[in-house]
């Protein structure tokens, strides 16, 4: 693994590619059981879009593969062995959109754009309306964004550039007020400062500012901004970025901090003497817009930067279920944990009732689970809007 400068690097034995990183792909895999793979080699592709492949987070033997209900995938596990090459790609002479796609689907890194609406990954002949470059995180004990891209300038500038290309579209860049960001070579590059509280740094904010795709009908791309530095990576060294910058954090960890870490690595083995004893509660994120691990899928998410560990007690470890009384009550709260032009009550009743047509109305289709997270913890109900709002995302999809 390369290592940034400064900075305390963990290793694990064991990494994986989730399934439920990649909604709507029906995955063929490219490997088998106890097959040596390459860092950066497909390993997977997706079935109804062969062009999309997924690339290994490190080189090791394929150990584990866990599927669920109707076989879906969960996890595609690897031993990790560091004494196995790195696969090699050949970046493109040109910064044309065939060749820049091309590039990134051969890579693997087409994979980590995401669309709005919905979060799928883009058809690699999509026409973005726009696409987002996410450079900053605003979240609670976040790793520093600044560092990170001054670290690696180079290519986060030359991934930029080459993002580009894939399309006329114009390309944002939304950044903090203290870190200024200045591209030259593109008249498509708009630098945008963004500036408030945690949700500022949402992907479904700066689209909702820049680009809100409401009721037109169109689609954004967004990407953050490590996946913009591994793109780098490979188009100056052709060669797969070996790490990503992670914090842990939160009331129950001994000695919060950034690490370097491999793509997908195993959260048990990150957490391994860095958590105070008794019972605990581990997000994948933050303590705002964390997930609660679920099982086989205790590894780094594709684009995860946090791991959070909250002390809890056991009855809060045995988590919460919707009450009976689906109750929205009014607050500043609520207010404050949507995003800006989307009223919280109305919208929270469309999602509780399953609602798509009125949810659509009010703004579902520029949020995805993350933007909601923060109202189940607000919500007296306890509902889990996340879900309602997957289950609305996927009606309004059927329906197209």
């Amino acid at each position: 693994m390369s290592v940034s400068p400064g900075l305390e690097t963990k290793y694990v034995s064991r990494a994986a590619l989730l399934g439920p990183d990649y909604r709507g792909v029906n995955f063929e895999l490219l490997c088998e059981l106890g097959d040596e793979v390459k860092s950066g080699a497909a390993v997977m592709r997706d079935l109804r879009r062969p062009e999309i492949r997924f690339s290994a987070p490190v080189s090791g033997r394929i150990s584990r593969i866990e599927r669920g209900a109707r076989r879906k995938l969960i996890s595609l596990q690897i031993d990790v062995d560091d004494s196995l090459a790195v696969a090699e790609f050949q970046p493109p002479a040109s910064n044309d959109s065939v060749s820049i796609r091309n590039f990134m689907l051969e890579s693997g890194a087409w994979s980590s754009l995401r669309t709005r609406p919905f979060g799928n990954i883009p058809d690699p002949d999509g026409k973005p309306a726009a696409v987002f470059v996410t450079a900053l995180d605003a979240e609670p004990l976040a790793p520093d964004t600044r560092t990170i891209i001054d670290t690696y300038l180079q290519e986060f500038r030359a991934a930029v550039n080459a993002l580009t290309g894939i399309s006329d579209a114009p390309l944002y860049v939304c950044h903090a007020p203290d870190h200024a960001l200045v591209f030259e070579d593109s008249s498509r590059i708009r630098c945008v400062t963004f500036n408030g509280g945690y949700s500022v740094s949402l992907p479904g904010v700066h689209i909702n500012t820049l680009c809100p795709i409401g009721l037109g009908g169109g689609e954004v791309w967004h990407i953050g901004y490590q996946d913009v530095i591994a793109l780098g990576h490979l188009l100056l060294h052709g060669k797969p970025w070996l790490q990503r910058v992670i914090s842990l954090g939160g009331n129950a960890v001994r000695n919060s901090r950034s690490l370097a870490v491999y793509p997908g690595s195993a959260i048990g083995e990150l957490l391994a003497n860095e958590v105070d004893d008794g019972p605990s509660r581990i997000l994948a994120g933050s303590s705002i817009y964390g997930r609660q691990l679920a099982t086989g899928s205790a590894y780094l998410a594709a684009g995860q930067r946090q791991v959070t560990v909250l002390g809890a007690s056991a009855s809060d470890l045995a988590g919460t279920t919707a009450s009976t009384n689906n109750a929205v009550i009014p607050s500043e709260t609520l207010e404050k944990l949507i995003l800006p032009g989307i009223f919280p009550v109305p919208f929270m009743r469309a999602l509780q009732l399953g609602d798509a047509e009125r949810a659509r109305e009010l703004g579902a289709l520029e949020l995805v689970e993350e933007d909601v997270m923060p109202l189940s913890r607000a919500c007296v109900s306890h509902s889990d809007y996340a879900i309602l709002l997957r289950d609305v995302l996927d009606q309004l999809e059927g329906a197209r």
